[in-house]
């Protein structure tokens, strides 16, 4: 499931004398438990690695790809997949795009969750466990002549191929003291601005994601604002990137934001 996101170059050099809070003393991976309960850690990851950007806000899928000629995809209605996985198949399926059937999903971004590390996996599937059936169950991907053509040769692959061809990839590590916000910046902005962090290509009429040099450009009060409110300095309209944003990254917490943030401004210093 990919969606474009966008950061703008700015001509704007980070605040001085501005502090972040500091990480957590523990260096494991995970993303904050902002609450005790694993099962609203769960819902709030949910948001964050944008299951309901995909499956949609009630879980329940929609059509994806509606192109007969390429493919008839729905994403997965989740409240009714669920139930047909027990623990370990489904970390399977997040992590590899791997079905519990062994079978192979198709547009699933399982490579940038292969990190996705276990008190995460297991508020995720506490929380999924919660979801009560709704709607109706979707056909699996029905492959047209011209999708067939474009899997054989290889320009378009299933996800756990996606996976594999990417395990070893993920944000440069700086100076060893932002390996938490590696960790999360793999899960999120890797699905769009690459597991490297260097942009992707777009076309002509659609330029791709950028570089994450671009967050140079902002004091961490922009930031923090680009990302919770998707509105960047001056006024720009950012398309995916606003919805994405106000969607997926608003429930990021401040300390979560700000490690990120600092990450991203060491890795524009040391790249200029």
């Amino acid at each position: 499931m990919r969606t474009a996101l966008a950061l703008v170059v700015l001509a704007l050099l980070p605040g001085c004398g501005e502090r972040a809070a500091p990480p957590p003393a523990d260096p494991s991976p995970g993303f904050e438990a902002a609450s005790a309960d694993p099962v609203a850690h769960g819902e709030r990851l949910g948001r964050v690695l944008g299951c309901r950007g995909c499956h949609g806000d009630d879980l329940t899928g929609h059509g994806w790809i509606e192109d007969p000629a390429f493919a008839l995809l729905f994403t997965s209605n989740l409240t009714r997949a669920v139930p047909e996985y027990d623990d370990a198949q489904l970390a399977r399926a997040i992590r590899l795009g791997v079905r519990h059937d062994g079978s192979a999903l198709w547009e699933m971004p399982s490579d940038i969750f292969t990190d996705l590390g276990e008190a995460d996996m297991a508020a995720l599937i506490a929380w999924l466990r919660t979801l009560a059936p709704a709607g109706e169950a979707h056909p699996r991907i029905a492959i047209g002549p011209e999708g067939r053509r474009l899997i054989a040769s290889g320009e378009v692959r299933p996800a756990p191929a996606v996976a594999r061809e990417n395990r070893a990839k993920a944000p440069p590590r700086l100076d060893g003291r932002h390996e938490w916000a590696r960790y999360m910046i793999r899960a999120t902005c890797g699905e769009c601005h690459g597991l490297e962090l260097t942009g992707q290509e777009g076309t002509a009429d659609q330029p791709g994601p950028p570089d994450l040099i671009v967050a140079g450009g902002y004091t961490r009060a922009q930031f923090r604002h680009l990302l919770r409110t998707g509105e960047p300095v001056g006024g720009r309209q950012l398309g995916l990137m606003a919805s994405v944003s106000r969607g997926r990254f608003a429930f990021l917490t401040d300390r979560e934001l700000d490690a990120i943030y600092d990450y991203l401004i060491l890795r524009t210093q040391q790249l200029q």
